[in-house]
């Protein structure tokens, strides 16, 4: 006799629609403790809302967390000499959406995330923000499969790949100010204007155009305010040297 709360069994008749969470498990050569979290993990809202199962939101908060940490460790062991503020920088670069969407696109997540029928109309798979969310996601449920330490050597080749890429943007860490002092030396001042705000309380995405005299001359995304702020005004500097 199956005793299985109905929502459970509901989950589990639909948790199997799309490509099968075993076939990503065998690309990435996981064997997992609880294949369940990572059908969790790959659960859009959109798809869970459809049939009243659970979505990936509460593993992407406990992700962020724990992509946090590794990255907070990594960086004080690789850069012993850098300040305080200098990792700071490097971490906020590592943690953005565009990193975390690569790194989605990189372990091929996006073939497997289940959408709902809207996101699908409208290419969910390529939206930044759902395959960041999608990432941290999935390290929520690598971490309660197999701990952070695991968790931590599975991510650290990963961030290696993309530390030349990070060292690369390290000229946009201070695109603001120095937007501020270039157009300031010119007379003018930049205005910051939000134009899109989505997102749950804890994960926010936010996207800022950065104008002057009236003009726009750039945009950004980020996950804060100033991250996005910063972006637009890396933009507008790339204009300005036109």
């Amino acid at each position: 006799m199956n005793k299985d709360h109905p929502k459970q069994n509901l989950y589990r008749s639909k948790v199997n629609q799309g490509p099968s969470i075993k076939q990503l498990m065998a690309q990435l050569k996981i064997v997992p403790v609880q294949e369940e979290l990572f059908a969790e993990a790959i659960t859009h809202s959109s798809f869970a809302n459809e049939r009243n199962i659970s979505s990936n939101e509460r593993l992407e908060f406990l992700g962020d967390s724990v992509l946090s940490l590794v990255v907070c460790r990594f960086l004080f062991s690789q850069y012993p000499v850098s300040n305080e503020g200098e990792l700071a920088k490097l971490k906020s670069i590592i943690v953005s959406a565009p990193i975390l969407a690569s790194l989605a696109k990189k372990l091929d997540l996006n073939s497997y995330i289940r959408l709902g029928q809207g996101e699908l109309r409208t290419n969910g798979r390529e939206k930044q923000n759902i395959l960041a969310d999608l990432f941290e996601a999935f390290i929520g449920a690598y971490f309660l499969n197999f701990g952070f330490e695991k968790t931590n050597v599975f991510l650290l080749p990963l961030i290696s790949s993309i530390l030349p890429e990070i060292l690369n943007q390290c000229d946009l860490i201070d695109a603001k100010s120095n937007l501020q002092e270039i157009t300031q030396s010119r007379g003018f001042k930049p205005e910051y204007r939000l134009i899109h705000e989505e997102g749950p309380p804890h994960n926010k995405s936010f996207t800022v155009e950065v104008l002057l005299n009236g003009e726009v001359l750039g945009s950004g995304t980020g996950r804060t305010l100033k991250e996005a702020q910063n972006r637009a005004a890396g933009f507008a500097l790339n204009q300005l040297k036109c």
